[in-house]
């Protein structure tokens, strides 16, 4: 049997199943700074409640909270440094260990009060969250958009580009967003539970409680965006595609390789259903039954490639665009509303000349910039990312004229430098000719 020890006085030992702490670390390594330069923040709470033992982690601004079934015996409590804990259990044989800790000055998180807001959270909580999670950008430089939003509308995840509302009977009286919830999603809780909600310090705190899971910390500052003006208004999507073998697209689209920064799919309207062609691999084409209702697409229905295999698995396999492919798609058939900003895809200007051979030669553009045809205001997320590949752009434009312009400096010192030689050869050849004669 592992056991692990520290040179302390006071020596506190319990015995716990190898499976039930390893599940625990799975859940509270996602919150664990192991290269922290606080004790506390690498390191494992073991606290004894009864007949249950509380394992506890955070890395100063989180903190989760798992219930297990251990044997503390006499301790109220202790901490063993995480990675401590793994090496134990990896050079421990049997079905049980042994674990030994210490005391350490652990920081009790903040006080549910009194008067803070109670929301109660249906069974299926921790499975909207895990569906809305693949929406989220870690990278988007609004804090808000790094998390998932909750509100009376439900849950919702955005990136700019995409954006899942769930439904949720959610009793709440103001939206937050909880930061992105990796722990939460790695216990995977299937329980009812309860969102606690107040301020502290000019601050919103939240603790969320399912079964014997426990999560608190902050919200994420900022105000999450208007997300329902951009829903386009149902007399704006003027046809309707739905996908009867979906699975084939899903396995077709694991074949197509990356073609960024679009990834562009095309879901061309033909007789009978749709072609799915990849725009950068048109010889790669996938053809299958579809029913198509209402007006004959102007534009080609385009749709980033990771987004629509996302839509796809999700179950969403109708979807309700319009013909002229600028404004929002809305995928229907899973839970909630799917958006998704198509790509648009524009032929260039072919000679008048009937005789020409040439194929349209198609030129891709986002239609992050695009405006819905009604008056209803520019979504800013749109604008945010139109804004950045439009900088992105000035970049590499601003990157390739000063290498260019390096380049010719480099030309110019070298061409300098020999001038320099040439000047002094020819000198030298003078003075041994004037010491000549």
């Amino acid at each position: 049997m592992g056991q692990l020890c520290f040179n302390i006085t006071e020596v506190m030992k319990m015995k716990i199943r190898k499976s039930v702490l390893q599940e625990a670390l799975k859940v509270l390594g996602k919150v664990v700074s192991q290269t922290s330069p606080v004790e506390v923040q690498r390191s494992v709470r073991f606290l004894d409640v009864g007949a249950q033992v509380w394992l506890t982690a955070t890395d100063g601004v989180e903190s989760v909270t798992v219930e297990v079934i251990g044997d503390a015996g006499e301790l109220e409590e202790f901490a063993v440094e995480y990675k401590a804990l793994r090496e134990l259990i990896r050079s421990t044989r049997g079905g049980e260990v042994e674990v030994t800790g210490k005391r350490l000055d652990w920081p009790e998180p903040e006080t549910v009060p009194d008067d803070a807001v109670t929301v109660e959270l249906s069974p299926d909580f921790g499975k909207l969250l895990a569906l809305a999670a693949p929406v989220v950008d870690l990278r988007e430089a609004r804090l808000a958009l790094r998390g998932i939003n909750l509100s009376r509308d439900g849950v919702t995840a955005t990136n700019g580009k995409e954006l899942l509302n769930l439904p949720c009977p959610l009793k709440i009286p103001e939206d937050m967003t909880l930061p992105f919830p990796l722990a939460l999603l790695t216990a995977k809780p299937e329980e009812a539970g309860t969102l606690y909600i107040w301020r502290c310090r000019n601050e919103r705190l939240f603790r969320i409680v399912i079964g014997g899971f426990q999560w608190q910390g902050k919200a994420l500052p900022g105000n999450f965006p208007d997300w329902k003006q951009v829903i386009p208004a149902d007399k704006t999507l003027d046809y309707r595609i739905e996908i009867h073998e979906p699975e084939r697209i899903i396995e077709f689209l694991k074949t197509v390789p990356d073609s960024p920064p679009f990834h562009a799919i095309e879901l061309n309207v033909v007789p009978g259903g749709v072609t799915v062609i990849p725009n950068n691999f048109p010889n790669m084409e996938l053809r299958l039954e579809a029913t198509v209702i209402g007006a004959q697409p102007r534009a080609v229905l385009a749709l980033n490639k990771y987004i629509l295999l996302r839509m796809l698995q999700l179950g969403y396999t109708k979807f309700r665009a319009h013909s002229d492919g600028r404004i929002p798609v809305v995928a229907e058939g899973g839970s909630g509303r799917y958006l998704a900003m198509p790509i648009h895809i524009l032929p260039k200007h072919q000679p008048e000349k009937e005789t020409s051979k040439m194929e349209n030669i198609k030129h891709i553009e986002h239609t992050e910039n695009a405006t819905m045809e009604t008056a209803e205001p520019v979504n800013p997320m749109e604008e945010l990312n139109h804004s950045i590949e439009e900088l992105r752009g000035k970049l590499k434009t601003l990157l390739d004229e000063s290498a260019l312009l390096a380049r010719k400096v480099k030309e110019a010192v070298l061409q300098q430098k020999q001038r320099e030689r040439e000047f002094v050869q020819a000198k030298r050849a003078i003075e041994r000719i004037r010491m000549a004669i």
